[in-house]
């Protein structure tokens, strides 16, 4: 399986990753994780990608032209051996790829839903910032919204590093008896 991590901040990453149960899962390639950061998607020189909402309001939020850059990214990484149409996964059709929208308002995050998840060979989490992401992206991505809770936090990485956690637990091999 491979965790496809949209976010700002992939080092946030390297602590939890590089301990215990997730470190042996990559080492013995039971899980892989790669990770996408949108400032690496946009045109201006100073790499800028928030903005003020559409309408107004408070904050600022991630624009959604690099997040779907880096969405298409993970997708074609994802499908460099299968040659599947890119337009057919981005759309939600190509059942092989997942595509993760965290926020506190989605569906509750579930033991259930994990081992769910971990049948996918692949899955994009979209880790957001700020007031959040511009809408459109989820529309657009046809993610699944899912929430690890019902509060709010600084980002979409500790939702993403439990989601990780609690789905690479279901994936056969990765503990030493499954029962755990």
């Amino acid at each position: 399986m491979t965790f496809h991590l949209i976010t700002l901040f992939p080092r946030a990453f390297d602590s939890y990753l590089g301990e215990s149960i997730l470190k042996r899962a990559i080492e013995v390639k039971k899980i892989k994780v790669k990770f996408y950061n949108p400032r690496d998607f946009t045109t201006d020189k100073h790499k800028r990608i928030d903005r003020a909402p559409y309408g107004g309001g408070p904050g600022m939020v991630i624009q959604a032209e690099p997040v779907i850059k880096a969405v298409e990214k993970a997708i074609l990484s994802s499908s460099r051996k299968r040659g599947s149409r890119l337009d057919s996964r981005l759309r939600g059709n190509d059942k092989s790829v997942k595509i993760i929208w965290l926020s506190p308002s989605g569906k509750q995050f579930t033991n259930e839903s994990g081992a769910r998840y971990a049948k996918q060979k692949n899955l994009i989490i979209i880790c957001g910032r700020y007031e959040g992401i511009d809408a459109r992206v989820k529309k657009i991505l046809k993610a699944e919204d899912i929430s690890i809770g019902d509060y709010v936090l600084t980002g979409g990485e500790l939702p993403a590093m439990v989601f990780i956690d609690s789905t690479a637990r279901q994936i056969p091999g990765v503990l030493h008896k499954y029962e755990s």
